[in-house]
């Protein structure tokens, strides 16, 4: 059976949403056809990833970055061409927007998952609650067909529950980790003697957007309280966005290396000794179990679905949300304690080897099949969607 899964994620950009859609696509069982269908600056045509050449336009409050409008009459085409049974809607843009039309006017049964709480995101970049509030009744709205809404993390079900989604239609998607990318053999002595960092002077390690929603405001103090106790340390900074210039100003002895390629994302962490990861807004944090995968203790912060995916005292540590006080605390005792981050280092590495994908994606393949044969049984004298009427007249 024929299964689409519509996102606005170019998959030449490295983000949590890229990562868990390829890793779909890399262990989707046999009986399931998994195609991804998206809108891009580009024309893509391969065998499991279709990227139709659409509009863009810039995001409000996101000034570098962009969200495209489909051509629906298209993405219904190739829909139909390819016998799609059922559509995965991944986001609230204008692309998910039309993944939720052509769901709903074709009858195909519709499935969710909530990557980003963008609710949030907008009240923090635009300093209004109230436009957060509207984002979040708006994709009440959009996903309000779906079912389920697959969630990575239980804070992340809880938050929604709490801003009136249906608990009945949230089932949890726990993220994995892929232990033979992210790995402690790929650590490189060359890139640390590049960073001018030891044994006495440990590489602590930032990997996301560099943006205020990621809690990133606690650096600049944190840094400080960290020199104050003369913690020597080199911040890694891997990411871009709107407040990297800010953040050089601020942190002027922090290496800054921009958006990487998963691959040599994969090398930096290795070769860094503990990751701080303050974001209370992220709905999983994948860089957590990629770190830890790689060696790194963690450091995180109490909100948000990251510390779900870590074992405080045990693989590193959770922190008061915006508190650089206790992350300095923190951090500093493995920056001082070689022993314990190499213990913590091994720990981590065990608790990531049993993240694996292949269980992680179980319940978003069980979806699938749950409501392929419930939309099996319910068409009527076998009728086939999107076959005819309105796919061949568009």
């Amino acid at each position: 059976m024929s299964v689409a899964i519509i996102t606005d994620n170019d998959f030449d950009k490295t983000n949590g949403v890229t990562t868990t859609l390829e890793a779909l696509l890399r262990h989707a069982p046999r009986d399931l056809r998994v195609r991804v269908y998206t809108a891009s600056d580009l024309e893509i045509d391969e065998p499991q990833y279709l990227a139709i050449r659409s509009l863009s336009l810039p995001i409000p409050f996101y000034g570098d970055m962009r969200m495209y409008v489909p051509r629906v009459g298209r993405l219904r085409r190739e829909l139909a061409a390819d016998g799609v049974r059922l559509v995965h809607v991944t986001t609230p843009g204008p692309v998910g927007l039309a993944a939720r039309y052509l769901g709903a006017s074709e009858d195909l049964p519709l499935v969710g998952s909530f990557h980003t709480n963008l609710g949030d995101y907008t009240a923090i970049l635009s300093g209004s609650p109230r436009l957060g509030r509207l984002m979040d009744a708006y994709m009440r709205w959009l996903y309000g067909r779906c079912q389920p809404v697959l969630v990575p993390s239980h804070d992340t079900l809880e938050h929604l529950v709490s801003k009136r989604w249906r608990r009945d239609r949230l089932a949890l998607w726990p993220r994995g980790v892929d232990t033979i990318l992210f790995s402690p053999a790929r650590r490189s002595l060359e890139l640390r003697q590049r960073w001018s960092v030891g044994e006495r002077r440990p590489a602590l390690l930032y990997v996301g957007r560099v943006s205020r929603e990621k809690g990133l405001d606690v650096l600049e103090p944190l840094g400080a309280l960290l020199h104050r106790y003369r913690a020597s340390h080199r911040l890694i900074i891997v990411g871009d966005g709107p407040m990297t210039p800010e953040l050089k100003e601020r942190c002027p002895d922090a290496v800054f290396t921009g958006n990487l390629r998963h691959e040599d994302v994969a090398v930096v962490m290795a070769s860094a000794d503990v990751l701080v990861f303050p974001s209370e807004t992220d709905t999983a944090g994948n860089v957590v179990l990629e770190a830890q995968a790689s060696g790194l203790p963690v450091v995180v912060a109490d909100g948000g679905g990251a510390r779900e995916n870590m074992r405080d005292e045990e693989t590193g540590y959770v922190c008061r949300s915006r508190d650089a006080a206790d992350f300095c605390r923190r951090i500093a005792e493995l920056l001082y304690d070689a022993d314990r981050r190499t213990q913590m280092s091994a720990a981590a590495r065990r608790f990531a080897a049993g993240r694996s994908w292949t269980a992680a994606l179980e319940p978003v393949f069980s979806a699938y099949r749950y409501q392929l044969a419930r939309a099996a049984r319910a068409r009527p004298n076998g009728a086939v969607p999107l076959a005819g009427g309105a796919a061949s007249r568009l």
